[in-house]
């Protein structure tokens, strides 16, 4: 009699379990949507582009390839369009000419990506300037911003994932940030097989020499008209 009272009390135990069990996935599974639906909504108010196949270290296999510089930097500025439009930055570009790099096309873009974000979302910033020079046997990219609260700490806790990934390539990061001045974020990538002529690198760029130049030339466009 007492074994056919536990065997009962099993019984109604396991019974009471599975609907519980069901009921906490169930809730469960509609936290992690909710979650996601929200943080798109939030991206899609900041103007962010959501990259829904971000990149998980040691997860992900990669694949080296020589890539385009100028064409994947075209690429990236585009994408960061409406985020800049929204927040009144202007993008700026000055890349070298027949500039070719060997990484991972997904793990570069991905890096790229984020700089540019992190340098359009600077608050008190009005220009982001990407450019792009071989120096030596490496080629050197900058994302420039004029923000003048810059912060090298925060910056580079914001860009670290960026920078383990841009080790896993070969690559180096460094962040220079001068307040009232700005942030540059240096990446040097190995060179990939170009047409260039040797001997024909280009030294490093100084955003400010960019930035004048073509500061007077919008002035001279504007005086024109």
């Amino acid at each position: 009699m007492l074994q056919r009272g536990l065997t009962a009390i099993l019984d109604s135990a396991a019974a009471v379990a599975l609907p519980v069990t069901l009921l906490a996935l169930t809730v469960s599974a509609v936290i992690v949507v909710a979650g996601w639906r929200w943080r798109r909504y939030l991206l899609q108010r900041q103007g962010r582009p959501i990259d829904t196949d971000r990149i998980e270290l040691s997860q992900t296999p990669f694949a080296a390839g020589v890539l385009d510089v100028a064409a994947e930097t075209m690429a990236v500025m585009r994408r960061f369009e409406g985020l800049a439009a929204q927040r009144f930055v202007t993008l700026e570009l000055a890349v070298q000419p027949e500039l070719a790099v060997r990484t991972d096309p997904h793990a570069f873009r991905e890096i790229l990506g984020d700089l540019v974000a992190r340098a359009i979302e600077q608050s008190a910033c009005e220009r982001v300037l990407l450019g792009a020079a071989r120096i030596g046997g490496r080629v050197q990219i900058s994302v420039s911003d004029d923000g003048v609260h810059a912060d090298r700490a925060l910056r580079q806790s914001q860009l670290r994932a960026a920078e383990s990934l841009a080790a896993l390539q070969g690559a180096t990061m460094e962040v220079d940030a001068r307040t009232g001045q700005g942030t540059t974020v240096v990446l040097r990538l190995p060179a990939g097989a170009t047409s260039r002529q040797p001997g024909a690198e280009a030294g490093a760029l100084d955003p400010a020499s960019i930035w004048a130049p073509a500061q007077r030339a919008r002035e001279d466009s504007g005086a024109e008209r």
